[in-house]
């Protein structure tokens, strides 16, 4: 009988994982949810200038570079682009926006 017991103690020491296999796969495990939770979960703001956007195509109407048809479909080009986002990104005017990044601008052209 303690032959058995003896051979199923020193199974089960093989089986169990050691400290640092247990403090790897939790790392791992912990990095790989923050990287799919910063990816795809996280809202993200946008920065628009929409007062700089609107200026600049007033300026081209008015100096007759594009027509007013084409100013209509500037907009419309404007509107589309802000319903292509994706719904975890929030778009602000860049009004009121302190301080910004570069890449949390948005550009329209």
């Amino acid at each position: 009988m303690s032959l058995i017991d003896g051979q199923a103690g020193e199974s089960r020491r093989e089986i169990a994982p050691g400290y640092l296999e247990v403090i790897g796969l939790a790392l791992l495990i912990t990095v790989g949810a923050l990287f799919l939770y910063d990816r795809f979960l996280v809202p993200r703001v946008v920065a628009f200038d929409l007062q700089g956007y609107l200026q600049r195509q007033k300026t081209l109407v008015t100096t007759g570079a594009i027509t007013e048809e084409q100013w209509q479909k500037g907009l419309d080009h404007l509107e589309q682009v802000f319903r292509d986002q994706p719904k975890r990104h929030t778009i602000i005017v860049n009004d009121v926006v302190l301080r910004h990044g570069n890449d949390a601008e948005l550009d329209i052209r």
